[in-house]
């Protein structure tokens, strides 16, 4: 069974693995840090033992329901719409410009 809701399981900086960020996250700030947190191209496992990569949308990317859209991701963590074997989160359209998360595989297919 999939998971509805993944996770990180290390404790680098960033948001979840299923939000959506219209403006680039600077999550260390408090320690005078001036890089983004994470960068595009980051990877990530999240608790459902799929892999992720931190992207960039570089156009509108239709939601779709209980896979995600299937988009491309080139090595600069740019994501497109494409056969490219990720997908962004499920039921949540991701804005030109949004940084997300892709997960190498359909969410409700099994790891």
């Amino acid at each position: 069974m999939a998971n509805a809701q993944p996770f990180r399981t290390t404790p680098q900086l960033g948001q979840q693995l299923n939000v959506i960020e219209t403006t680039l996250p600077y999550y260390d700030l408090l320690a005078n840090i001036t890089q983004p947190s994470p960068k595009l191209g980051n990877k990530e496992t999240g608790n459902d033992a799929a892999d992720y990569v931190y992207v960039q949308a570089s156009a509108l990317i239709a939601a779709t329901a209980t896979t995600g859209t299937q988009v491309t991701v080139t090595p600069a963590g740019v994501a497109t719409t494409g056969a490219g074997g990720f997908y962004t989160p499920v039921n949540t359209a991701v804005p030109s410009g949004a940084y997300f998360w892709a997960r190498r595989g359909a969410y409700n297919a099994v790891v």
